[in-house]
């Protein structure tokens, strides 16, 4: 069959009518979705499947993600968390989340969380309910953690026994075996007195360096102090080996009368000038 002039002429012009739409179709992908500045730079966005703002939106994720994870650790742990020399360094070890500057810093008052654990068998557990960016731009941002924290003090004793045969409640040995003793003992150590979930509201400091981002600094808005890095109110001074006011200062045969707002280090770092 013979195909006219005409019919060849209609057919070529709907092929070019097609290949100006695909043209276009592909001219408003490039200048929509591609990333950079130049051509070549948005059709290399394309082929790597990145669209305008995915950094921005893969940024946001890791901040929120960083800070659920930060507020944590930081406010997470236990007697079991301690070495054979009475440090903790799991907890510690919440400093790879940090900048230099804010983990030096940090490090400087673990101890104080160290020896509330280690002296007064003191645990605290952090959680996070609620995470949100309030503010970011390319190398810094600022992030609100909302969360609980829960001490808890091992139970009171109620009383040390003694060498004439009775047990600790005045009763006499009635031949309970070692390993009986033992797993009254363990039974014991289970039973602990809690503080009750104390409510807290971080906002997260966190910067940029070499492409990953650090928190930077840690600011408990309802406490009235100065961030975490900063030095605080000076308190009057404490006898040699006198706890800060704000440590729990009843011993571990006494039940504690207090109930802290915030985990030992948090507290510790502000009120001793961090």
């Amino acid at each position: 069959m013979t195909v006219s002039p005409a019919r060849r002429r209609a057919i070529l012009a709907g092929l070019v009518l097609v290949i100006v739409a695909c043209l276009t179709t592909i001219a408003v992908i490039v200048t929509t979705r591609g990333a950079g500045d130049g051509l070549g730079e948005q059709l290399r966005s394309l082929k790597n499947d990145e669209v305008p703002a995915s950094a921005e939106s893969e940024d946001r994720e890791e901040l929120l993600s960083i800070s659920r994870e930060f507020a944590t650790r930081f406010n997470t742990y236990d007697p079991s968390m301690l070495d054979d020399e009475g440090h903790l360094p799991d907890y510690a070890a919440v400093e790879d989340l940090m900048t230099p500057k804010f983990g030096a810093v940090f490090t400087e008052n673990v101890g104080y969380a160290e020896q509330t654990v280690s002296q007064l068998g003191v645990a605290s557990v952090g959680t996070v309910y609620a995470v949100g960016v309030a503010s970011q731009d390319d190398d810094s941002a600022e992030v609100l953690v909302a969360g609980t924290i829960e001490l808890s003090y091992p139970y009171p004793d109620e009383g040390a026994g003694g060498d004439d045969g009775t047990e600790d409640d005045g009763t006499p040995d009635d031949g309970t075996t070692d390993d009986e003793a033992t797993d009254d003992e363990a039974t014991d150590d289970e039973q602990r007195v809690s503080t009750g979930a104390q409510r807290f509201r971080y906002q997260v400091s966190l910067a940029k360096i070499d492409g990953e981002w650090l928190v930077d600094d840690l600011d408990d808005i309802d406490d009235g102090l100065p961030p975490f890095s900063q030095p605080g109110i000076p308190e009057e001074p404490t006898s040699p080996g006198e706890s800060p006011s704000t440590t729990p200062s009843t011993p571990p045969s006494t039940q504690p009368s207090t109930q802290p707002s915030e985990s030992p280090a948090t507290e510790q770092s502000t009120e001793e000038g961090r």
